[in-house]
């Protein structure tokens, strides 16, 4: 009988204990590692053997976390997810559009750069796409940063014509909003988001107080509530900041998932008081650490200069082949192919719903599912169950009321079955 190789007995090691359980769905696998240590091989191996069931449907990758057991066929094959990376067909492009700029441009790998505000090349390429989705800008407006968080911490240090100084945020938010308000210690207030909404009355409580520098808020496809603001609701903000001359931090970072390309903040604006962010690590991949964000003429100075300060100038091959990817019009293809998928699984996870009824109120989001805990009264077993879910702890600046649960694509059949048995 042939001896299996190192490789083929960590693959039959994980692949019997995912089939007979010993790894449930939704569980983290030991890491790369344990498993190197137990089988006395490299962590070349190891890595290879994951790739192999990653491959084959078992497992699937969590960026920073590690690998998860997928749920397994069953006489529910014609429910599966459409478990698919999402950003592999942009990367492929993108990958074509870093070689082209590699070829003859030795400038941008040997000079540096003196406009702070980007590429320039890179900034025309954004107007113009930007343009098409009703977001009209100047192309002075248009300043470029090494990925959100920089653009929110520079705008978090400079003064505001108000010269407020606190920061108005939702609760839950963008975890890395609220990591930047803890870790420099800045003043802030909070309004609650809801799944459908917040309470006017009280934001005007908050733009009363004149102690306001800008409101953060995430209007479509809000993270982590996957709420999104209607015209009139956007228009009542806007009304509001412009009685109180208060700034608006309109972080679109999903509105390219938005198919009918509803109205922005900054289109309905008409008191510059809108400051537009666009995410393409988002829209592209996470290591593209490329952030566009339009300025009111009021405070861009003063941002230029600041930023200035942190980096001389942005990474010139990426802003160069970012440029290439959106005139060639990969950018439109890749955003298409990201629409067909997301709509394709919300038909597959409301197939799964209805054909798992749980009295748990549930709410599609663009990769998973989120549920309305409120009313469960074992909060405490879901959370503790092998399943891999998010209680976004992080999105809230105080104790994370565990009110609700994104359940991401790969698992949410496997979640609706334990629901089920646990709310019989």
């Amino acid at each position: 009988m042939k001896k299996l190789s190192k490789y083929e007995q960590v693959v039959d090691y994980l692949k019997d204990g995912i089939e007979s359980e010993k790894f449930p769905t939704g569980s983290r696998l030991p890491s790369i590692r344990s498993i190197s240590q137990d089988f006395h091989c490299s962590k070349d191996t190891v890595q290879r053997a994951l790739l192999e069931l990653r491959y084959e449907k078992y497992i699937y990758s969590k960026p920073q976390s590690g690998y998860y057991v997928l749920e397994q066929q069953s006489s529910h094959e014609d429910l599966q997810i459409l478990v698919n990376d999402e950003h592999l067909g942009a990367y492929d492009d993108f990958r074509l559009c870093v070689n082209e700029t590699l070829i003859g441009r030795e400038n941008y790998l040997y000079n540096y750069y003196e406009h702070q505000e980007g590429l320039e090349e890179l900034r025309q390429s954004v107007q113009k796409l930007l343009f098409e989705q009703a977001i009209y800008s100047k192309p002075d407006q248009l300043v470029l940063t090494s990925g959100t968080q920089q653009a929110l911490f520079i705008l978090s240090q400079i003064d505001f014509p108000s010269q407020a100084q606190e920061i108005l945020v939702e609760q839950p938010t963008y975890h890395r909003m609220n990591q930047l308000l803890q870790a420099q210690n800045l003043p802030y207030q909070t309004i609650e988001r809801r799944i459908d909404g917040i309470d006017l009355n009280e934001l005007e409580q908050h733009f009363k107080t004149g102690k306001i520098k800008f409101f953060y808020t995430i209007p479509r496809f809000h993270y982590p509530l996957g709420h999104s603001y209607s015209e009139q609701e956007k228009r009542a903000i806007l009304d509001l900041a412009a009685k109180y001359q208060i700034y608006i931090v309109e972080d679109d970072y999903l509105g390219d998932l938005d198919p009918k390309m509803g109205q922005t903040f900054h289109y309905l604006d008409q008191n510059g008081l809108v400051i537009y962010i666009k995410s393409f690590s988002t829209s592209l991949f996470p290591a593209l650490r490329i952030t566009a964000i339009i300025l009111p003429n009021a405070i861009k100075k003063d941002f230029v200069s600041y930023k200035n300060i942190l980096d001389y100038d942005n990474n010139l091959i990426m802003q160069k082949a970012l440029s290439l990817y959106i005139d060639s019009q990969l950018f439109e293809k890749n955003r298409l192919a990201r629409l067909v998928l997301q709509e394709k699984n919300q038909a597959q996870i409301q197939k799964l719903v209805n054909s798992y009824p749980i009295s748990l109120p549930s709410y599609p989001l663009h990769d998973g599912l989120l549920l309305d805990l409120r009313q469960y009264s074992k909060i405490a077993s879901l959370k503790h169950s092998p399943l891999d879910l998010d209680f976004f702890e992080s999105s809230y600046l105080g104790t994370c009321p565990y009110q609700f649960v994104k359940v991401p694509l790969e698992v949410i059949q496997a979640t609706l079955k334990y629901l089920k048995t646990e709310l019989a």
